[in-house]
């Protein structure tokens, strides 16, 4: 009997210690830290973007600081040495954010105190990727680069924490952990490119940059952290912009060509003759890039893409994430130049149409979203300051530019199309998209008069949209200079479009020269054009 009970009580604290122990056998390990003294570094960024009001100055200097990742570019067997990391290879990835408008990037390595100088390689925006290089070759000795793994569903994860560092200082590196709450499909309004996004809650000390960990494997960068939730770019669209980054000619990530919403009412449903019962998505807007853009039309119904069938509300069974909106399939599932069946109803018939997964252009419209690394496009005439209406000139109108900015831009940019332009202007939306800027329609304003003697009664004249000068319809900025050349009488005359402040005005042709070069010299204006 005693026997029994000794064995009793044995058998019950060896069972009560399993279960004090268990979650921890199953925890993952948090991820050891010395690692990551050779694959990360810490970077500080000097940016001074442009004054888009003057545009020939810049605004004051802003400091940023996150880390950059230690990677390798795709090589070929030929290239690749074996068992050895070819310094030329090697590159930092951060977010574009970090980089944008840089004028100065400071890099510290753990191990050594004094910062580099870095140098933007490659920048995508949209994506908000960034490829930097340093050309000492000190600097890489001894780093490695990262091999990144995919990121996994929380129902596949051997553990549900995922960790990323947190940097108190040069010296003070620590581990933090979080948890994923979805893969998501984030919309980045300064480039209106809808991509995969991670979020995560817990992780709220790590920065732009870090790395995101997950069953001590990288899978992903931070883009950005606070208050006990982060944003991250997965592993699977970082090695897709490696990829493109090291081939001839950089694409950026594979993207939808259109604009959708549900069928807004019955009526419209009757109009484009839909079968209401039928799930789809309804396409409301066909961008000059990005998949199907070539092949669908307004009006359509789309009803699949692929082997995937789409809900009312646009999503998709993906086969690791479950239930969510189709832009994830770019993820994983497609590639760009991939070949793609697009089925749909249009006009009331069922259609199959051939295309291919495309890429995102930040170029193919006819105002461009926000721009960086670029100094801003205008020329002066007479005084008048000729630009192309952009979003960097609407972000004028501060954090609230979408109500503040005049309502007539806002819809140039909101339509991506004219409003209320001549047929001749209408009609250069029909010209090719393709990434040449030179080629590219635009609309052309003029922001401002700057204030002389041969402008006087138009200084209070601001954002008039161009559509002639001399006669010449203005398609782009530099259709301003070719115009001011071919005078049709003693004053150049600009035409506007009906709404502005005059529907035209006149500059004498004889005194336009000297007039510039006051208004260069009283203004201390640098130059008079920039393209």
């Amino acid at each position: 009997m005693i026997k029994n009970t000794l064995s009793s009580v044995i058998l019950g604290w060896a069972l009560i210690c399993a279960i004090l122990l268990l979650p921890q056998s199953l925890q993952a390990e948090v991820p050891a830290i010395k690692p990551w003294f050779k694959q990360a570094v810490l970077l500080k960024s000097y940016q001074q973007s442009y004054d888009w009001l003057t545009p020939w100055e810049k605004r004051e200097i802003r400091t940023q600081t996150g880390m950059a990742l230690v990677v390798r570019l795709p090589v070929s067997e030929n290239t690749e040495s074996a068992g050895t990391v070819d310094k030329q290879v090697l590159h930092l990835l951060t977010t574009a954010e970090m980089v944008a408008d840089a004028t100065l990037l400071e890099v510290t390595r753990k191990d050594i105190r004094q910062p580099f100088q870095a140098k933007l390689v490659l920048m995508d925006y949209a994506a908000n990727l960034a490829l930097l290089n340093i050309e000492d070759s000190n600097f890489w000795d001894g780093l490695n680069p990262i091999d990144w793994s995919p990121v996994k569903s929380k129902s596949k994860a051997d553990d549900e924490n995922v960790y990323s560092l947190n940097i108190k200082s040069v010296q003070e590196w620590e581990v933090e952990s979080g948890t994923i709450q979805l893969m998501a499909v984030g919309h980045r309004r300064v480039s209106d490119a809808w991509l995969a996004l991670l979020k995560l809650s817990g992780v709220s000390k790590s920065g732009q940059g870090f790395p995101l960990l997950q069953d001590n494997e990288t899978v992903g960068i931070i883009l950005e952290a606070g208050k006990g939730e982060a944003k991250a770019i997965p592993t699977q669209m970082l090695l897709e912009f490696l990829a493109h980054a090291g081939s001839g000619s950089y694409k950026s990530l594979a993207h939808r060509g259109f604009s959708w919403s549900r069928l807004p009412q019955r009526s419209t449903a009757d109009f484009f003759q839909i079968p209401p019962e039928l799930p789809g998505i309804w396409i409301n807007r066909v961008l000059p890039y990005g998949t199907g853009s070539d092949v669908l039309q307004r009006g359509d119904y789309l009803t699949k893409i692929g082997k995937w069938s789409l809900s009312h509300d646009g999503k998709i069974k993906h086969p690791e994430w479950g239930l969510s909106l189709f832009d994830l399939l770019f993820l994983d599932q497609l590639k760009v130049g991939d070949s793609l069946e697009l089925e749909l109803i249009r006009d009331g018939k069922a259609l199959v149409l051939q295309t291919r997964v495309s890429a995102y252009e930040e170029n193919g419209r006819t105002v461009p979203l926000k721009r960086v690394g670029h100094p801003p496009r205008y020329v002066i005439q007479g005084g008048f300051l000729f630009q192309e209406l952009t979003l960097n000139y609407l972000s004028m109108w501060g954090a609230n530019w979408r109500s503040r900015a005049p309502v007539r831009l806002r819809l140039f940019l909101e339509q991506n199309k004219t409003v209320l332009m001549d047929d001749n202007y209408k009609n250069v939306k029909g010209e090719s998209a393709s990434q040449n800027t030179e080629s590219e329609p635009r609309v052309v304003l003029v922001t401002q008069v700057i204030p002389d003697e041969i402008n006087i009664g138009y200084q209070k004249l601001s954002n008039a949209i161009v559509l002639r000068i001399n006669g010449q319809e203005i398609r782009r900025l530099k259709d301003v200079g070719k115009a001011f050349l071919n005078p049709e009488t003693e004053f150049h005359r600009i035409d506007f479009l009906p709404g502005s402040d005059r529907l035209s005005a006149i500059l004498p042709v004889a005194g336009l020269n000297q007039s510039n070069q006051r208004i260069k010299n009283n203004f201390r204006i640098p130059k008079l054009k920039s393209y």
